[in-house]
């Protein structure tokens, strides 16, 4: 007859179920037949099987892959960060108050770094105003508060780093070269296989550093205090 390839399991206790037939298949002399499974399969349940020690040969996922079950939906919502009344006036930094710290915005022209340590694995994320940059001397830059926790500070000076914002279109011309889904694949495929594990856990993961280049955290503490001393005069306006 013909040869069995693999059979599925889609239903019961997978972990067990697989196990008990990759037993019955090795002793009667079926060690080539594979075992697949189904069933509302996700990351999670794909792990618990793996650390159960299920004799799985592939994963049937289809309901959970098109969507992502945790965030269905991403949310757009619009934060100034800076004005200006011509293009040829300089840029005012601005900063949205809020009584939830996390919540109030970071004010300036922003862009975004990305350091790596010695072994190409990112490290940390910093967000700076590119006016405040310019012209960088040499303490600028080097050092970075987290977004979340003023404590949290990280010295950079000794990291390489890279931008990671490029223009895409200007005056409504692309000026960026296309890239294709599957060189955009590779790279975002490289880039987590670069992150350290500590941040990719499903269990107590680490939170990966995002902050703020220690001048910009200036200003917006800065600009915060005035704010709330101008908001206390009105305090119908909080």
């Amino acid at each position: 007859g013909e040869r069995l390839s693999a059979i599925r399991i889609d239903s019961g206790d997978l972990a067990k179920l697989s196990k008990y037939v990759r037993g019955r298949f090795d002793a009667e002399g079926l060690p080539y037949v594979g075992i697949s499974v189904s069933n509302d399969l996700d990351e999670y349940t794909i792990q618990s099987l793996l650390d159960q020690g299920a004799p799985i040969d592939s994963f049937g996922v289809g309901t959970k892959l098109a969507t992502c079950y945790d965030q269905p939906a991403l949310g757009g919502v619009y934060k100034l960060s800076a004005r200006r009344a011509s293009e040829t006036d300089p840029w005012t930094p601005v900063v949205k108050l809020s009584e939830q710290p996390y919540k109030r915005t970071i004010p300036g022209v922003q862009r975004v770094r990305r350091y790596y340590d010695g072994f190409g694995g990112p490290v940390c994320d910093m967000i700076y105003d590119e006016d405040h940059l310019a012209g960088e001397g040499a303490a600028r830059g080097n050092t970075l508060v987290a977004v979340n926790d003023a404590a949290l500070v990280t010295d950079v000076s000794e990291l390489e780093y890279r931008e990671l914002l490029a223009p895409i279109v200007r005056d409504g011309s692309a000026v960026a070269p296309r890239e294709s889904i599957e060189a955009a694949r590779e790279r975002c495929a490289w880039a987590l296989d670069h992150l350290d594990p500590v941040y990719k856990r499903f269990l107590y993961p680490q939170t990966y550093v995002v902050g703020m280049e220690q001048g910009l955290a200036q200003v917006r503490d800065e600009l915060v205090r005035k704010n709330m001393a101008a908001a206390s005069a009105f305090p119908w306006a909080r």
